[in-house]
């Protein structure tokens, strides 16, 4: 396990910069925490997450906080158990939330929307059959683009490809990276996303259908 990390990631679109996020992930025994603060400056909302992650990079549990426009949209908290996952919360979509959603398998990836979260699909795909789709199951607390609507917990199967390995530059520098491909839904285009180590600490992901660009633009490290 790699000692402290913390960073910030710039959203970019076709005017400049749209947003920012910052992270951090802190080790500890068994495990880690990983927390990011996004801010959609265009989108006019925020989104606040922490997971507890196991040694493989699994959630154990998250909190996920949405506002958007000034107003919270969105308070839950996440906890695979045996058997699915557990959502309680409010959110403006769906009132009180308490929610059981059942699984076929302990609960592998948790999209929540931050890009740092994103990163962590790498770590169920692995590094084997390059180039081909294989679906990776989870649950996602929204469909949205954005990530802004429902943000309950509901299953999701994201196609993801491994690409090989590259030499990548970031403003935060030069990194020996993985490179992936993601489809979210069927009828969206893939993104392309980059990765480093087996953290899967996120460098880069571009996405056709937002014509967005995501980079690591700040990396601090501590042992």
């Amino acid at each position: 396990m790699s000692g402290y990390v913390a960073g910030t990631i710039r959203y970019s679109g076709p005017a400049g910069e749209t947003g920012r996020e910052r992270f951090e992930s802190a080790p500890h025994a068994g495990g880690r925490t990983l927390r990011a603060f996004c801010e959609l400056d265009d989108a006019r909302l925020t989104r606040d997450v922490t997971y507890a992650l196991d040694a493989r990079s699994r959630p154990v549990d998250a909190f996920v906080r949405v506002v958007e426009n000034g107003v919270v949209t969105g308070t839950t908290l996440f906890v695979a158990e045996a058997g699915g996952v557990r959502c309680d919360g409010v959110t403006a979509d769906h009132g009180r939330v308490s929610q059981f959603q059942r699984l076929d398998a302990p609960l592998a990836y948790l999209g929540l929307h931050p890009l740092v979260g994103d990163g962590l699909i790498a770590t169920c795909r692995g590094r084997d059959r390059v180039g081909e789709f294989v679906p990776i199951p989870g649950v996602t607390n929204s469909f949205a683009p954005n990530g802004e609507r429902g943000l309950i917990a509901m299953p999701i199967a994201i196609d993801v490809a491994y690409l090989g390995a590259e030499s990548v530059v970031v403003p935060a520098g030069r990194f020996d990276a993985d490179r992936y491909a993601l489809r979210w839904q069927p009828q969206w285009p893939a993104a392309d996303l980059w990765v480093a180590g087996d953290d899967a600490l996120f460098l880069r992901l571009t996405w056709s259908l937002l014509e967005v660009r995501y980079d690591l633009v700040e990396l601090h490290t501590s042992r």
